[in-house]
């Protein structure tokens, strides 16, 4: 397939990411760069939400329950506006001398607060909104770059253990007409009575996959989605907040986004992480929101947010925290970590500040307690489940020292350094820690960079204690870094600009900051296409790491001329096999993927279908799971870090009698089972 094929899929993707989002948003009273930024968490959150109800409302997954769901909560974000908006006019209007505005910190020319109106930062003007349209259209284009080169085309098989998994959950979606976090898990433990898997990215992929669209070509548009839209738009929205409406500071943070191997194109690749990428995405949307709710100070030269637009942004904080957990409850977790990180650091000196009194204390306190409620009661509600992943220890690749001088060049496991964007980082970082209002931003930096180090760069019992919510895994701690390197980044470069503005004409400055920003990202696209290509392009370059070629692929796409309706694949998932279920649009296996709970049937034909001629439990067995066909794909997977294990029967069932080959192409073989009349 070409790319100019997949232009339907990436269409209809970027409209289930951003047309339900906006529409709650603008209900709420958000404009601008409010709503196109947080427009794909809150879209995540209502189509995951809708994932959830359907099932128990009797309804199929579609377009149906997200669009009931979508309207709900448009009308409740609507009524909710109208209250606010009530608050916001009985409200007395701020003037200089009023005890809200606290110290002038912004000069005698900033913008006075307004009692009306849900931005009373001020609205996005035509030259900020050109300027992020500018800046994205760059980031889409570089995004795209870095995928053609990782892909080469848009239904590439990712060649990873996890990549089985999603493709086939995203195949069960369309064929169970059901998007719950419950049916995608019992795609590996189809008996297991209380099972949960996050299902925002399912449910998102699974709409595409109810349109028509492949598997492989939904997870792959995805890929270039999260990368070249939602992630740039989040990016912006953050720097949007930390920096005020102007336009340098957006257009760098779209163009930054992607001047960063380890998000998204790191977890891209390993894993693959696919769902963790979409709720890591999500994250700078979550800080964006908690940052005007808890803002106690004139925002970079704007007035100070309104009591009800404190709740706006409080009540986008809050789903955006709920799609990010719909996406992935690690990303939850460390979205947790960051607003701490961020409230601590804002509302609260704010609160107890002693030149502020009477409602803006209060507001500032509310707003505080409010928030760190909220965290903390989704943090009971995800951490069980999360915290059962400390069985998993992912063991350490670097010395110490090593994972700090990766986490300074931004060249994680080995990937190529970007010196430009580490100077910019490390420059952001002095004047975070130098400026009061932007310090939190150094503090979550710090923290995260610090979990990946101690991540990768020890095995001490402490390290799997603290990195258990992440299996201790520096992949996945890595991709969180540049969550607050972007901002960082952009900080660092409008340093560089204001300190050239001493030398130059301004008229000069957003030119030379333009072009650093473009120095860190466009050489870039070359590593991060090659970090996304280890697992697609593999094929070619190492063979035995690999589970589908081109030619496995067309016969896997054309199984159904061979197989007739209702019957059921078996065959070993290490050696590709499994793929047969999503690349065929439907045709069952019985293994789905390399692990899970299949039943005690399914573990005694692992090991003897080869006798069923012979063996008189086989039979039985094979006609209660419909099983008719064996697939022979040739070599096994053999990745440097798991080892093919089991399923002994596919390894020795060609020589028995009761096997009759059925169709061939190169080293696949389909057999039709005889034995059993």
């Amino acid at each position: 397939m070409s790319w100019a094929g997949a232009v339907p899929a990436l269409l209809l993707g970027a409209l289930v990411l951003l047309l339900p989002g906006v529409l709650v948003l603008r209900a709420l009273g958000q404009r601008g760069l409010a709503v196109a930024g947080a427009a794909p968490a809150v879209s995540v959150l209502l189509v995951g939400a809708a994932a959830v109800v359907a099932p128990r409302a009797g309804l199929g997954w579609g377009a149906a329950p997200v669009v009931l769901v979508t309207g709900g909560a448009a009308l409740a974000a609507w009524l909710c506006s109208l209250l606010l908006g009530v608050l916001d006019a009985r409200a007395p209007a701020a003037g200089p001398d009023h005890p809200e505005r606290g110290p002038d910190v912004a000069g005698p020319r900033a913008r006075r607060p307004t009692s009306h109106g849900p931005d009373v930062e001020g609205p996005d003007g035509r030259r900020v909104l050109a300027a992020a349209a500018g800046g994205l259209a760059i980031a889409a284009v570089l995004a795209a770059a870095s995928v053609h080169r990782g892909l080469g085309r848009p239904d590439a098989v990712s060649q990873t253990f996890d990549g089985m998994f999603h493709l086939n959950a995203l195949q069960r979606v369309a064929d169970t007409s059901n998007a719950s976090p419950e049916s995608v898990a019992r795609l590996t433990a189809p008996f297991a009575e209380d099972v949960y898997y996050p299902a925002g990215w399912h449910a998102v992929g699974g709409l595409l996959v109810e349109a028509g669209v492949p598997p492989v070509v939904a997870a792959n548009a995805l890929v270039l989605l999260i990368a070249g839209l939602v992630w740039p738009l989040a990016c912006v929205l953050l720097v949007r907040r930390l920096a005020g409406a102007r336009p340098l500071p957006v257009l760098l943070a779209a163009v930054l986004s992607q001047a960063f191997v380890a998000f998204p194109w790191l977890i891209d690749r390993w894993g693959v992480l696919w769902p963790q990428t979409l709720g890591t995405a999500l994250l700078p949307v979550v800080l964006a929101a908690l940052l005007h709710a808890s803002a106690p100070a004139p925002v970079a030269g704007g007035a100070q947010p309104a009591a009800g637009e404190r709740v706006r942004s409080l009540l986008v904080a809050v789903a955006a925290l709920a799609g990010t957990a719909l996406a992935h409850p690690g990303s939850f977790l460390l979205a947790v970590l960051l607003a701490a990180a961020l409230l601590l650091a804002t509302a609260l000196p704010a609160a107890l500040s002693p030149w502020r009194g009477g409602r803006a204390q209060w507001r500032a306190l509310a707003a505080t307690g409010a928030a760190a409620a909220l965290v903390a009661a989704g943090a009971v509600a995800v951490g069980p489940r999360v915290f059962a992943m400390r069985t998993a220890d992912w063991p350490a690749t670097r010395g110490v020292a090593d994972a700090v001088g990766e986490v300074l060049l931004n060249a994680p496991a080995g990937a190529s350094r970007n010196v430009v964007v580490s100077a910019l980082v490390l420059l952001g970082l002095v004047v975070a820690l130098r400026r009061p209002r932007w310090r939190w931003l150094a503090v979550g930096h710090l923290l995260v960079a610090a979990l990946d180090v101690i991540a990768a760069g020890t095995d001490a019992p402490f390290s799997q204690l603290l990195t258990a919510p992440w299996y201790n895994d520096r992949f996945r701690l890595a991709a969180t870094v540049p969550v607050t390197g972007v901002a960082l980044a952009v900080l660092g470069t409008l340093w560089v600009a204001r300190l050239l503005r001493r030398f130059r004409s301004r008229h000069a400055v957003p030119a030379v900051a333009a072009a650093l920003a473009l120095a860190a990202a466009v050489p870039q696209v070359r590593g991060n296409g090659d970090q996304l290509g280890l697992t697609n392009v593999r094929v070619e370059r190492h063979p035995m790491r690999s589970l589908v070629d081109p030619d496995e692929q067309r016969f896997l796409e054309d199984l159904r001329r061979h197989v007739p309706e209702g019957a059921v694949v078996a065959g070993t998932p290490w050696d590709g096999s499994a793929f047969a279920y999503a690349l065929s649009r439907g045709v069952e296996v019985l293994y789905p993927h390399m692990r899970g709970e299949l039943g005690e049937d399914a573990r005694y034909l692992a090991d003897h279908l080869q006798d069923a001629a012979t063996d008189p439990l086989v039979c039985p067995m094979l006609e209660q799971r419909r099983v008719r066909y064996v697939l022979d794909m040739g070599r096994l997977w053999d990745p440097p870090a798991l080892a093919p294990a089991g399923y002994t029967a596919f390894r020795l069932f060609q020589d028995r009698p009761g096997f009759r080959l059925a169709a061939s192409e190169g080293d696949v073989r389909l057999y039709e089972i005889t034995a059993c009349g």
